[in-house]
């Protein structure tokens, strides 16, 4: 529904660009050549910035997308040799910590799916509660035992680090001024576009909703990028998901 919405508000804000320019122009319709020359200076200087901004915003979303990507598939590796270092330790420890890493690794592929939209902050809440599980079954099963301690406890450590290092990625995004700059540098081309066909008092339909539509999926595109938790384009759980199903 978010995404849904983030679309109608793009195209309702080029095509209202788009007809405030083409108002304002119609406005000031006369025959003063050099001040259409300087228009269209602004215009073109105008779209050029729009195309680095755009550019530079992408970027940085596909790169913090694939940050994301990576550090689930980290937290995938982590929690599976977490599961699978717990066979060194004994009973009852060895099925505590087991059922707690499972339960862990359940939750991380809900909270990475669709479905899990409406449970993140439950179960985020519940994620302290299983690092500690997790560290007090480890800890009591190695206690006094130095070289087990070595084999069992860095993967648990590394699957808490990896929770924040997660979390933090999550939270990371396209700074809210240069989202502000991308938009508005984005209306003010369009309203100049806009303002040059009402100033010649004609609508170039097909090649301004060419330039609108293309304007609109690059800026869509990077805004669902930079916020998969909400968009169409979200970073797979298979490998935790994987991970889940070895977990015999």
């Amino acid at each position: 529904m978010t995404e849904l919405l983030v679309a109608i508000g793009l195209i309702a804000g080029v095509i209202g660009a788009h007809e405030v320019g083409f108002w304002l122009g119609s406005l000031t319709r006369s025959a003063d050549e050099p001040f259409d020359r300087q228009v269209a200076l602004i215009r073109a200087s105008t779209g050029a910035l729009v195309a680095f901004l755009v550019g530079f915003s992408f970027s940085g979303a596909a790169s913090r997308f694939v940050d994301r990507v990576d550090i689930v598939v980290k937290e995938a590796n982590a929690l599976g040799t977490a599961y699978l270092r717990a066979d060194a330790i004994a009973e009852p420890q060895r099925g505590e910590l087991k059922a707690a890493i499972k339960e862990y690794t359940a939750d991380r592929v809900v909270l990475l799916s669709r479905e899990g939209r409406d449970q993140i902050e439950p179960l985020l809440a519940k994620i302290s509660a299983l690092h500690e599980r997790m560290w007090r079954s480890a800890l009591l099963a190695t206690r006094d035992n130095a070289p087990l301690m070595a084999v069992v406890l860095p993967p648990i450590n590394d699957v808490i680090d990896l929770h924040s290092v997660h979390l933090a990625m999550a939270r990371r995004h396209l700074p809210i001024p240069i989202m502000t700059l991308l938009l508005g540098t984005a209306a003010i081309s369009l309203g100049i576009v806009g303002f040059g066909n009402g100033r010649v008092g004609r609508r170039f339909s097909v090649l301004d909703s060419v330039y609108g539509v293309v304007l609109a999926v690059a800026l869509w595109m990077t805004i669902d990028l930079d916020y998969p938790s909400i968009g169409l384009i979200r970073v797979s759980n298979l490998a935790v998901a994987e991970t889940l199903a070895a977990m015999k």
